[in-house]
Formats: C-alpha cells, sequence, structure tokens
C-alpha cells in the first residue's frame, strides 16, 4: 500500500481523480491501490444490474447523514461482530473512526423483511462524486446478491443526483472483481483510468 500524504492544494475529488483512496485510519492520507468507479455520464443499467436489483427487492434502506446517525456500542458490536465471522481484519478503532472521524457523510442502513438491520453502507457524498467506502454486512449474505445491492444502490442513486464519478474502491481479480458490471465502469491504472474489457485487463 503506498500512502500518500493530501497536499493543501488538492481537494478531496482532485484525490479520487489521480486513482488515490482515503486510508481508513486517517482521513488526511490517501494511498494508490488499484480505484475503480463508475463514469455516470455512461450511466445504464445492464440485465445483470437489473437482476440484482430484482433479487434483492425484499430489503430496503434508509440514506442517513453521519450527523444524524446513532452511533452507538449496539452497532460498533455488530459491524465488528459481521467483519470477524467473515474474517476481514477491520478492528473496532477503525470501525469508530470511518462512522464518527471521517470525510464520509452518509450511511445506509439496510434492513430486511423483520426491519432487522443487515448491512450498513459507509458513503461520502460531495457536490460533484460519490464513494461507496466500507460495507459491512450480516455473514448469511455474504455469498448472496445484497453487497453487490449495496454498491449498485449508490451508483443509481449518485446517478440521479447529477454527480459525475460514483467511486467504488478498490478492484482487482482478488478483490472487487463484481464491480466491473456496474454502470459504466472504469479503473485506475499507469496514471488514467481506463474502461474495462476482459482482454485489456488480462494483459495487465
Amino acid at each position: 500500500m503506498n500512502q500518500l500524504n493530501i497536499t493543501n492544494h488538492q481537494s478531496i475529488e482532485d484525490n479520487y481523480s489521480q486513482g488515490l483512496l482515503p486510508q481508513r485510519n486517517h482521513k488526511d492520507v490517501y494511498y494508490s491501490e488499484s480505484s475503480c468507479r463508475s463514469n455516470l455520464s455512461k450511466f445504464n443499467l445492464s440485465s445483470e444490474n437489473r437482476r440484482i436489483l430484482r433479487k434483492t427487492d425484499e430489503f430496503s434502506f434508509n440514506k442517513i447523514n453521519l450527523q444524524d446517525f446513532d452511533y452507538n456500542i449496539e452497532v460498533q458490536k455488530k459491524c465488528r461482530l459481521w467483519a470477524k465471522a467473515q474474517n476481514w481484519d477491520f478492528p473496532t478503532s477503525s470501525i469508530k473512526t470511518i462512522f464518527t472521524n471521517h470525510i464520509f457523510n452518509y450511511v445506509y442502513q439496510w434492513t430486511d423483511q423483520s426491519r432487522q438491520v443487515v448491512a450498513y453502507a459507509i458513503s461520502l457524498y460531495t457536490p460533484s462524486i460519490s464513494h461507496i467506502a466500507y460495507v459491512f454486512y450480516h455473514p448469511d449474505y455474504s455469498h448472496g446478491n445484497l453487497p453487490i445491492r449495496l454498491a449498485l444502490q449508490v451508483v443509481i442513486d449518485s446517478h440521479e443526483l447529477g454527480l459525475k464519478y460514483c467511486y467504488l474502491g478498490r478492484f482487482s481479480k482478488d478483490r472487487g472483481f463484481y464491480k466491473r458490471n456496474m454502470p459504466g465502469f472504469e479503473y485506475f491504472d499507469q496514471g488514467n483510468w481506463q474502461e474495462y474489457s476482459t482482454e485489456s485487463y488480462n494483459a495487465i
């Protein structure tokens, strides 16, 4: 991981446009590692996107400003237990930081049909971009469609708001490979944003 300190003349949008992502423990530190995004000028829901929407229509969500969100010990414990059950390296201190002391300003709270909370998606919204930064979800859904829906919903909402890009975090064959199916998908490589194709990506 190649960490870079933010400079005074760089805006958050500038950092993202250069393929940088914010470090989870320090809101002013960014790193460069396989960033990807949805170019919302090329937004178009594919048949696969629509399938994900249909397969997850039993879930509902609220998009909550983090200033208004009740981050408490129960939320913290739930996220920690979900992360631990899926062998994620995500300590409690980092969970607290991204909810309470970072650049992120919204959280999507997802519930099932019985109104039980099953997922959180911590996001950033600015006037021109968004970023679905971190997700926590019940391990029962780890191999289903819900994790994909968490990202897809932020892309859809960002398009409806008229934003330019929705940043999706890291992307590789081993991490977040499903993101290649997001509308207007692009990945950052060798200093440029590139459209994904199997042939070009496999050549890297």
